[in-house]
């Protein structure tokens, strides 16, 4: 599915390449860990996207939530996690940092007290960065926030055809609104991957969902993703599947198209993310999730982001620990894309 972990000459040309040529994170043999700025991956903090071809992004927005809010709070935290994060990844032998120019381009502005003023603003950032070439790593926030990052990157012409998408997710997210559920509001997470397929952001008919388990509100609960063709990977499926055939089918979907991978943290299961809104028994583990993400390594990738992590749930961390190795994961495919497409 991936290749061996890089040998010990080859992580010494990798350093030495990154020092010369792009950022990486700020190593010390004492103060690299636990001194200094929190940004993300303790890389720099810049604020001109210009050089750029990776922003790792906060989006402190959790304003589309409806229960247990809090998730606003989780940039600062998977920052201050991130300081464990290192250089090489050792099952795929991607050294993300030698292949492109990456930093923490902060956080996008937030307004709790606008949601709908904030939603657009979120959405010019986003068309900010891709205007610029920048693709993005995001750290939520809820899961509100690939509506936004797709609109923004599509209002750039960055979209030339909807993406496929990667989404793990306990929960569907293709909700319609209605009096009983969100009183008429559209926009939130239980909506996003609806309006994304109705908008034209994400073709249906190459995204996978994994790790769906949630109980819902009726049986025709999830008929829009079934009607639109999204092939939906239920956690008890996933049990049959395993990891290897899960990644088959991403890929046989995914062909040599743009992707785009979401994960919200409560497709893991609560004992490997208990910092989370709506947290769901009987999920993924964290091995199964680095064997899908290495399993896609080559994929055509355009962005990612990593939502719903709720630091008020989970103050030892680990959930924000979690999140950040998952956006390295993240980083390793997106970095060797990007290279790709510079080449």
């Amino acid at each position: 599915m991936y290749g061996r972990g890089p040998s010990r000459l080859h992580c010494r040309l990798v350093r030495e390449d990154c020092l010369s040529t792009f950022n990486e994170p700020a190593i010390g043999t004492y103060h690299g860990k636990f001194s200094g700025i929190s940004t993300m991956m303790r890389l720099p903090h810049v604020t001109n996207p210009d050089g750029l071809d990776i922003a790792l992004v906060g989006v402190p927005y959790d304003m589309g939530t409806f229960v247990r809010p809090g998730a606003r709070m989780a940039p600062a935290q998977i920052r201050d996690m991130s300081r464990f994060i290192r250089n090489v990844n050792p099952a795929t032998g991607v050294a993300p940092f030698t292949l492109c120019q990456v930093a923490d381009f902060g956080d996008a502005p937030v307004n709790p007290m606008n949601v709908e003023g904030t939603i657009e603003k979120v959405t010019v950032f986003f068309e900010i960065l891709a205007h610029a070439g920048v693709a993005p790593i995001s750290a939520g926030g809820d899961h509100t926030i690939p509506l936004m990052i797709l609109r923004g990157m599509r209002r750039a012409g960055r979209l030339d055809a909807p993406v496929g998408m990667i989404h793990v997710d306990a929960h569907a997210d293709v909700l319609r609104t209605n009096a009983d559920v969100f009183e008429g509001v559209e926009v939130n997470h239980g909506t996003f991957m609806r309006l994304a397929v109705e908008e034209g952001l994400v073709d249906p008919k190459r995204t996978v969902q994994i790790g769906l388990r949630g109980s819902q509100y009726s049986h025709d609960a999830n008929d829009f993703a079934v009607d639109a063709g999204i092939r939906m990977i239920y956690q008890h499926e996933f049990e049959e599947l395993g990891p290897k055939r899960t990644v088959a089918e991403i890929r046989a979907r995914a062909g040599d198209g743009a992707m785009y991978c979401s994960i919200d943290v409560d497709g893991l299961d609560p004992t490997v993310c208990p910092g989370t809104g709506f947290p769901e028994p009987g999920g993924l583990t964290m091995r199964e999730m680095q064997q899908i993400l290495r399993g896609c390594q080559g994929l055509d990738l355009v962005g990612a982001d990593v939502c719903e992590v709720n630091p008020s749930l989970d103050p030892s961390g680990n959930t924000a620990l979690v999140a950040a190795n998952l956006m390295f994961e993240q980083l390793c495919i997106l970095a060797e894309a990007v290279s790709k497409r510079r080449a």
